[in-house]
């Protein structure tokens, strides 16, 4: 989409036919290079294209048409038909089906409220939470909270306010140039068919998440520097400054008592307490497209040791096996049958019970080394998702990863966590953020009271 902006941009703005000729021949040629010098970059880190696995843009599309969410993406229709053995092409067609029966559901109104929905979720934070509260740093077995986990909440409210500035200027600033038809720079066109674009893309068509809304952040901010320069802030704050000293004092009492009001609607925030899991250990989960099952040979054992630095920890494997009749993999010849999974901490030489699902009991892991063995039971194969085949892929510089014994092509599927219950948000950072609020409310209400020391913006030209 932001292709297609520049290239707009470039017919529309570009002063000659020459001068339009050579860009736009840039541009094809900066993209051709791109493509190709990405095919390069990945047989150089051999990375292989697995036709099982590859899955049709209609699966997006389909899931932003999910009646019942906002057009996010949802972990039942991600993997509607994403089952082992489906071609592409069966993939497709089956999607397709699905977008036919949800659009002839829809009526205008109802399919425009939808797409209302899916922008609101997109744009309406303003920083992205959804993807990244569960990013860690640290090192191989010492994972620590991400910085978005302890205060994601705290700098989503804080950050509404410039969000809330940025969108309105940008806004105001176009509305201007739009109702006295007066040209834009080419600059600022491309920046605002980039966010037309990104943004029609995302809720017209895919589904949606909050981090796809950062596409657009970089154009925002271009066009808020033009409207800063072009809207004479200062002069505004000067002539509104004139207005506002004469009763600033009223005005601080009323947004003083604002501030409280919210201060104390929202303090149960920094009460109520909800479940969280502090990650200890985390193996990657099903690779996102779906992937060709791990073939685990008749009584065939697989083994994997890893650290274990907390107490209190509990273990969560994946455990979802099946045998089939012959290598066709048929849906109608599945059989389910479990893993067997048997935990144990050398350390302390005890033996840590896993249930069928492939879940300890909680708290159960303390600290110390384990030896995790994973069996097939049975006197034919079978085949799991609890293990990932990343292929020649080479992971064993990434001390986060831990392979199965002799296999460094297999990672099992895990992670291990402890529970501990918390806040949403601490006293401190709720504190905190309502005293800089009130900070700034004296900041503003001292510099009105002194307008004329301070900001004697009436007496010169700006």
């Amino acid at each position: 989409m932001i292709i297609i902006a520049l290239s707009i941009t470039i017919v529309l703005m570009g002063q000659t036919l020459r001068q339009k000729f050579v860009q736009i021949s840039v541009l094809i040629a900066t993209v051709i290079v791109v493509y190709f010098g990405s095919s390069v970059i990945q047989t150089a880190q051999r990375y292989e294209r697995n036709n099982q696995v590859v899955t049709p843009a209609t699966r997006y599309i389909n899931m932003g048409l999910n009646p019942n969410t906002s057009g996010q993406i949802d972990g039942n229709d991600a993997w509607l038909y994403e089952q082992p053995g489906r071609t592409p092409k069966e993939k497709n067609r089956l999607y397709l089906s699905s977008i036919k029966r949800r659009l002839l559901n829809y009526s205008v109104g109802s399919l425009s409220e939808h797409f209302l929905k899916k922008a609101t979720y997109m744009y309406g934070t303003g920083l992205t939470i959804q993807d990244f509260f569960y990013w860690y740093a640290g090192n191989k077995n010492n994972l620590e909270e991400s910085i978005l986990d302890r205060f994601g909440v705290t700098l989503v409210n804080g950050f509404q306010f410039f969000y809330i500035l940025l969108s309105v200027m940008t806004f105001v600033f176009l509305w201007r140039h739009l109702k006295n038809k007066r040209s834009i720079p080419p600059v600022v066109l491309f920046s605002v068919l980039g966010v037309l674009g990104v943004c029609a893309f995302q809720v017209g068509l895919w589904e949606v998440r909050d981090r796809y809304s950062l596409l657009a952040v970089p154009f925002t901010v271009f066009i808020f520097s033009y409207a800063l320069a072009e809207l004479d802030i200062v002069g505004w704050i000067s002539r509104f400054g004139s207005v506002l000293k004469q009763d600033v004092i009223r005005y601080f009492i009323i947004s003083t008592g604002l501030l409280v009001f919210g201060y104390l609607s929202n303090y149960s925030l920094t009460t109520q307490l909800v479940e969280k899991n502090n990650v200890s250990i985390h193996q990657p989960y099903v690779a996102y497209a779906g992937q060709s099952d791990v073939k685990i040979k008749a009584h065939d054992k697989l083994k994997i040791t890893f650290d274990v630095e907390t107490t209190g920890n509990t273990g969560i494997f994946y455990n979802s096996a099946y045998s089939i009749s012959s290598d066709s993999k048929s849906q109608q010849v599945k059989k389910y049958l479990p893993l067997q999974i048997s935990l144990m901490n050398t350390t302390l030489h005890k033996s840590i019970e896993v249930d069928s699902n492939g879940n300890t009991k909680a708290n159960t892991m303390q600290k110390g080394k384990y030896v995790l063995t994973l069996t097939n039971p049975t006197n034919q194969a079978i085949y799991t998702q609890g293990i990932i085949d990343i292929g020649k892929a080479d992971f064993s510089f990434n001390s986060l990863y831990r392979s199965i014994s002799g296999h460094p092509e297999l990672m099992p599927v895990m992670t291990v966590a402890r529970s501990s219950q918390n806040t949403l948000v601490s006293k401190k950072q709720y504190n905190a953020i309502f005293t800089l609020l009130f900070v700034i409310l004296c900041i503003i209400t001292y510099m009105f009271r002194k307008k004329d020391k301070i900001l004697p913006l009436n007496k010169r030209k700006v």
